[in-house]
C-alpha cells in the first residue's frame, strides 16, 4: 500500500529508533510529493518580507529611532512560517481517517503514544526542511554567520514545530465533522501566529493580548532565535514555556487517540 509503514515492524526485533524512523519517513514521502506547498509557502514568505515588512519600517522608521521592524519581522516571519506548515500533520491526520487509512497505521504494532511521537516528528522535521533556506536567507540579511548560531536556532524551531504538531494532531483526533475542523485548525493556526511577538512587539499589541501573547509558545521561540540572531534579550522562562507546551501536547494527543480508539472512532 502506497505510502504505508511497512508491515515487518516488529516489537521483539526492531528498535524504538527503527519504529519512529519509519512513522517519520512516511511524512517526509508524502513531502516530497506535495512540493506545491513549499512553493506556496516560499512565495508568501518572500513578498511578506521584501514588500510588507520593509514597507512597515519605512512607515514607521521616523517615528520609533533605534528600532528596525524589517530585522524583527523577518526572524518572526520564519517562526510563523514553520509554525503554520506544523499544523498540517493534524490535516493530513483528518484525511487519513476520512479515507481509512489510519486504521491500518494503528493496527501496526507500536503503541499510541508512539504513534503520536513519531508524527509529531515528522511534521516538525517536515516544517524544519521548508523553513531551513528561509532561516539561512535571514540569518544572511541580518548579517549574523555564526555556524552553531544557526544550527541552535533551528533545534529551537524544531522544539516548537513538534509541540504545534502534537497540538494540530490532538485537534484532528478531536473534531469529527470536516467543515468545523477546517474552521477550528485555521482559527488555532491564526490564534497561535497573531496573538505572539513573531510579527508584533509585545508592548504594541493591544492590552488584552498581551499576557495570553507572553506566554505564547510561538513568541517563546521568537524571543530565542531574535537573542540569538539579533543579540535581544531573552530569558530562561522562554524556553521552560517551550518544553512545557511540547510535553502538554505530547500527552494530550496520546490520550485523546487512546480515547478515540477505545471509544470506537477508528472501528
Amino acid at each position: 500500500m502506497e505510502n504505508s509503514i511497512p508491515t515487518t515492524i516488529r516489537p521483539k526485533t526492531s528498535s524504538l529508533i527503527f519504529v519512529l524512523w519509519s512513522i517519520v519517513e512516511r511524512d517526509l514521502r508524502i513531502l516530497v510529493k506535495s512540493p506545491w506547498i513549499l512553493i506556496q509557502r516560499s512565495v508568501f514568505f518572500l513578498i511578506q518580507l521584501f514588500v510588507f515588512a520593509y514597507l512597515v519600517n519605512k512607515l514607521i522608521s521616523s517615528s520609533l529611532i533605534g528600532f528596525n521592524y524589517f530585522d524583527f519581522y523577518s526572524v518572526g516571519a520564519v517562526v510563523s512560517t514553520i509554525t503554520s506548515i506544523a499544523f498540517i500533520i493534524g490535516a493530513d491526520l483528518f484525511e487519513e481517517e476520512e479515507l481509512g487509512m489510519l486504521d491500518y497505521l494503528l493496527s501496526l504494532p507500536f503503541g499510541h503514544t508512539l504513534f503520536v511521537v513519531g508524527r509529531s516528528l515528522g511534521g516538525a522535521l517536515r516544517g524544519l526542511i521548508y523553513t531551513a533556506p528561509m532561516l539561512l536567507l535571514v540569518s544572511v540579511i541580518d548579517h549574523y554567520f555564526s555556524p552553531i548560531g544557526i544550527l541552535t536556532s533551528y533545534l529551537v524551531m524544531f522544539v516548537l514545530a513538534t509541540g504545534i504538531s502534537g497540538l494540530s494532531i490532538t485537534i484532528a483526533m478531536n473534531v469529527r465533522n470536516e467543515n468545523r475542523f477546517d474552521v477550528v485548525i485555521a482559527t488555532a493556526e491564526l490564534v497561535t501566529v497573531r496573538v505572539s511577538t513573531a510579527l508584533y512587539p509585545l508592548i504594541y499589541m493591544p492590552g488584552a493580548l498581551q499576557p495570553i501573547a507572553s506566554v505564547s509558545p510561538v513568541s517563546s521561540t521568537s524571543d530565542i532565535l531574535r537573542t540569538i540572531i539579533l543579540g535581544s534579550a531573552s530569558g530562561p522562562s522562554d524556553i521552560l514555556l517551550l518544553v512545557a507546551f511540547v510535553a502538554i501536547f505530547f500527552g494530550l494527543g496520546s490520550a485523546f487517540l487512546f480515547r478515540n480508539l477505545e471509544g470506537g472512532r477508528f472501528e
